[in-house]
């Protein structure tokens, strides 16, 4: 029983970090009906950019996720502004440019690998000491370092500021509108484009979030975040890639069945599990377990 309740204890740790990125691919989904291949890369830029500002600026660390947060939200909307909606300018009436879309966020993975590289010594394994620093948490039997303690509190605070974000702001009812029908959010007076710029902007700053939570429990290199993104499309399939509060839901749920996977089976099998959970929930429920009602669309 001990080794099951730690096992889930560490499950909803990582689940957490899971939710955050899942959160920041779903809100781009919504909005756009684009996939962002370069989530991963998005990721990494954010703990290099909080490993910059903890080290090099000495900025505290409450101070680095604003920085972090802010200079990759500037990231994501010049991304819109600059790229995405030069193709959209481009594009024919009537014409599908959605494949267009995904290809620029590839390149912009490239181009945020490319960039880290320039800089010296980010070749090798870098990390960033934790949030909290102290003795471990003792519940019961069950042993929390503080920095697990420190990944659940931030994301759940930034759970639930996006929830009052989206339900009682404005700018936040605005973001719904146009992610729900552009057309009729322009039609009574939405600035779309303004909007579709500021999602860019928040799910990279959600993404930066999760990559400055995520250093100091890992070694980080411009390649390895590429395999938390994966986990992150697998948790919002989970729940649901139209859904919000399924992404939550759905990140814990793939952090728990990964730590069970390693505890009953294998080591081996932490990797595997989540894609099995993936082809068990696509043939039983495809559109995930908050998506709602299937629905006929067509590309």
């Amino acid at each position: 029983m001990t080794a099951f309740l730690q096992a889930l204890a560490s499950g909803v740790v990582t689940g957490c970090v899971f939710a955050l990125i899942a959160l920041s691919l779903v809100i781009i989904y919504k909005s756009t009906d684009v996939i962002n291949f370069a989530g991963g890369e998005v990721v990494m830029i954010g703990g290099y950019l909080g490993m910059f500002a903890l080290l090099w600026l000495g900025l505290p660390y409450i101070l680095v996720f604003v920085f972090g947060a802010v200079a990759t939200f500037v990231i994501g909307a010049l991304f819109d502004r600059v790229v995405l909606n030069k193709v959209l300018g481009r594009s024919l009436p009537g014409q599908s440019i959605l494949v267009a879309m995904v290809i620029a966020t590839v390149g912009l993975s490239y181009v945020l690998k490319g960039s880290v590289r320039v800089v010296p010594y980010t070749e090798e394994p870098r990390g960033l000491p934790p949030v909290f620093t102290g003795d471990p948490i003792f519940l019961g039997n069950i042993v929390l370092q503080r920095q697990d303690v420190a990944i659940v509190v931030i994301s759940i605070m930034i759970m639930v500021a996006l929830w009052a974000f989206f339900s009682f702001t404005f700018t936040g009812k605005a973001l719904r509108a146009t992610s729900q029908n552009p057309r009729a959010a322009a039609l009574v007076g939405v600035p779309v484009r303004r909007m579709r710029m500021a999602i860019w902007g928040l799910a990279s700053a959600l993404a930066a979030v999760a990559g400055i939570l995520l250093v100091p429990k890992l070694l980080m290199t411009p390649d390895n975040m590429g395999v938390y993104v994966v986990l992150a499309f697998a948790a919002a399939i989970i729940g649901g890639f139209a859904s919000l509060p399924g992404c939550i839901v759905g990140g814990v749920v793939l952090g728990v069945i990964q730590n069970f996977s390693g505890l009953y089976l294998s080591s081996q099998a932490i990797s595997v599990a989540p894609f099995l959970v993936i082809m068990l929930v696509l043939v039983l429920k495809p559109q995930g377990l908050f998506g709602g009602k299937p629905k006929a669309k067509k590309v």
